[in-house]
């Protein structure tokens, strides 16, 4: 009984989470994009230390990266261009371009990560 609900959960999150989804992959060390991916007003998401994680383009010279896990129940934030704001599809909390919550049920921030911008390269979690 075990093994089928592992089995399950693990065909269920391969589900959400398919291979690819994310831009990059990263273990402890940073993650790097291209500028020319995070056009100004979208978002695009990555994995940072195993974790799912979502970069923000605010305008030329501004970039945020955050966790994409809602501090409410753990699903996963998406990128409302039209809002300007992070939405979690389950239970509709809220989240400014800094992580803060303006909206819905979550009881506090997304994590931010450290972020810089070097030539064409957006450089995540690296000092």
């Amino acid at each position: 009984m075990a093994a089928f609900g592992g089995a399950t959960a693990f065909a269920f999150g391969s589900y959400l989470l398919p291979p690819g989804a994310f831009g990059s992959e990263a273990g402890g060390e940073g993650v790097r994009l291209l500028l020319s991916d995070v056009p100004v007003g979208t978002a695009k998401m990555f994995r940072y230390q195993g974790k799912p994680s979502i970069a923000v383009r605010v305008n030329e010279k501004t970039v945020r990266a955050l966790s994409a896990v809602c501090t409410h129940l753990g699903c996963l934030v998406k990128w409302d261009g039209s809002k300007q704001q992070l939405i979690c599809p389950c239970h509709v909390a809220a989240f400014d371009v800094n992580g803060n919550v303006v909206g819905g049920p979550a009881p506090r921030p997304l994590q931010s990560l450290s972020v810089k911008i070097v030539q064409d390269e957006i450089i995540i979690g690296e000092a």
